[in-house]
């Protein structure tokens, strides 16, 4: 029964969604969201320095792993608020 809950729980906490009152009627909300979620996630790979790379990313700690993780989650955050998305 425990896992019931937990997985019920894990996959509701986990449905959040955007919304950008700022934009247009004319405007494609799907179009805009994907090409900004895009950009947000290339800018949040560059500025964390998370991108792929050629080192051995097997070779770090996972408590760097995590806090590298975290940092770019914060950084896509604050760059899809930049462009006026609220999460919901």
């Amino acid at each position: 029964m425990r896992y019931l809950i937990l997985t019920i729980f894990l996959l509701l906490v986990g449905c959040t969604s955007y919304y950008n009152p700022s934009l247009d009627v004319s405007v494609n909300r799907n179009e805009r969201f994907k090409t900004d979620r895009q950009a947000c996630r290339d800018r949040s790979k560059k500025v964390t320095n998370s991108e792929p790379r050629n080192d051995l990313q097997f070779l770090k700690t996972y408590d760097s792993q995590q806090k590298e993780q975290t940092n770019e989650s914060k950084a896509f955050e604050r760059c899809m608020a930049g462009k006026g998305w609220i999460k919901k």
